[in-house]
């Protein structure tokens, strides 16, 4: 489509909704005729076309097919080029059969208040109530929108009452999967505006205590009051999505955040736990269980395990760093190489001083790490040398410095990329260097 229309027609196109709402006469149409085909359907519609009728009885069945067809290009055009002008009046032709075109009506309606809420929210709450009444639509997919519309727009008191003051008819439609999954997500997001009033209250809370503001014992405990009921309201809401597959990090997040604050760190722990056992691919369900656990100062073998769960899944996050150096203070050092190895893999890592200073110094000091390191290197010969160890661009000195010493133990017939390195180095790091170099081949003899 694009093809065809430019941004410079964007008048024409203003001009054509013009037509169809009938605002002008047949006749106005012929100065389109050197317009690209995909507007000069305009110009073949016969006299017996009656515009504010445009989807049934005065159209022949070619005219409906060539009429529907180019709106939904036209609106996609006014979509990617943002006029809003155009969007409104042709959305507002297709709801004249909105039985066929609901969805397209909903989504419409939908970009274009998100684009510009100011203007539209007016127009945007009219729709949601008559679609809610519609027996097409499911109403609370409807009001479900609606809410992530307002909660958008920071709207919590509007938030609040979408599920009350907006009625839903009983409609006896057949229970279905997306059925069930929208009742539950309609439950779950009113606990997200339950939260966000229970945070709202907090804070004010707090800051009227940080402004040093005396509170008598009455208000202090009608705060303490409001954040209980709210903290209840969207606990209970959150509950939902217990036993649940799916990623619900958002709601997640929010229920661990309200049981830990009155302490219910058994219930929080419990959370967690069940949560990473359902989503053990969600890189998050670990990290929120080790968060958890750092918080709470759990042993250091556990947070190891839960890091280990991590790494096995995500083998390049940067908490496999923290990994690693958890395993050299447990005295495990060796067992970190595989998993720096496995982050060094990655190219975002390739030029980070932090996981080769850690390489280099477990291949120095830990006496099975070249072992170690070695059986590592097996499946890697072909091509980590030369994509770690050819070049000091973008290195800096101590960068270069560590990836030497692991390129003389890794790959010990490259001669090039350390003598490259010592270019580049002070004269007290060249010493270093050439110590270290002694070393390791006296500890590459010994093994």
């Amino acid at each position: 489509m694009e093809k065809y229309t430019t941004p410079e027609q964007c008048q024409d196109l203003e001009d054509i909704c013009t037509l169809l709402q009938d605002k002008g006469s047949k006749q106005f149409s012929r100065k389109y005729s050197s317009l690209p085909p995909i507007i000069k359907w305009f110009d073949v519609l016969e006299d017996s076309l009656v515009v504010d009728d445009p989807f049934k009885t005065n159209f022949k069945t070619d005219h409906y097919n060539m009429l529907v067809p180019n709106i939904l290009r036209l609106l996609r055009f006014c979509f990617l080029t943002r006029k809003d002008v155009p969007n409104v009046t042709l959305l507002s032709l297709l709801t004249d059969e909105p039985q066929k075109h609901i969805d397209v009506i909903w989504k419409g309606v939908l970009e274009v208040a998100y684009h510009n809420p100011d203007r539209y929210k007016p127009f945007f709450f009219q729709l949601v109530n008559q679609l809610k009444s519609l027996y097409e639509v499911n109403a609370k997919e409807i009001l479900l929108e609606y809410l992530l519309f307002v909660l958008h727009q920071g709207d919590i008191n509007e938030a609040k009452h979408v599920f009350t003051v907006h009625a839903i008819s009983k409609k006896n439609h057949a229970v279905t999967e997306q059925t069930k999954n929208v009742d539950i997500l309609c439950k779950a997001y009113q606990g997200l505006v339950y939260y966000v009033e229970w945070i709202l209250a907090k804070s004010r809370h707090k800051k009227f205590q940080d402004l040093g503001k005396q509170l008598d014992t009455e208000t202090s405990e009608n705060f303490e009051q409001l954040m209980l009921a709210c903290a209840d309201k969207a606990l209970n809401n959150f509950e939902v999505l217990k036993d649940v597959p799916g990623v619900w990090d958002i709601f997640i997040t929010k229920h661990l955040e309200i049981l830990e604050h009155y302490d219910k760190l058994e219930e929080a722990e419990a959370l967690l736990r069940s949560y990473k056992d359902k989503n053990e691919d969600n890189p998050n369900a670990h990290k929120f269980l080790y968060s958890f656990a750092v918080r709470q100062e759990w042993q250091k073998p556990t947070r190891i395990d839960l890091l280990k769960g991590l790494a096995k899944h995500v083998p390049s996050d940067p908490l496999v760093i923290e990994l690693c150096e958890l395993l050299i203070q447990e005295n495990e050092g060796q067992n970190a190489i595989p998993f720096l190895f496995a982050l060094l893999d990655d190219g975002m890592w390739q030029f980070e001083l932090r996981p080769w200073k850690l390489m280099s110094e477990l291949l120095i000091s830990e006496v099975k790490g070249v072992n170690v390191m070695k059986g590592c290197m097996t499946f890697r010969t072909s091509w980590w040398p030369q994509y770690h160890f050819s070049s000091t661009y973008n290195c800096s000195s101590q960068l270069s410095f560590h990836k030497a010493v692991c390129c003389l133990l890794m790959d010990p017939n490259n001669t090039a990329f350390p003598e490259q390195v010592m270019m580049t180095l002070s004269p007290e790091e060249k010493e270093q260097f050439l110590s270290l170099k002694k070393r390791l081949k006296d500890l590459s003899k010994g093994s």
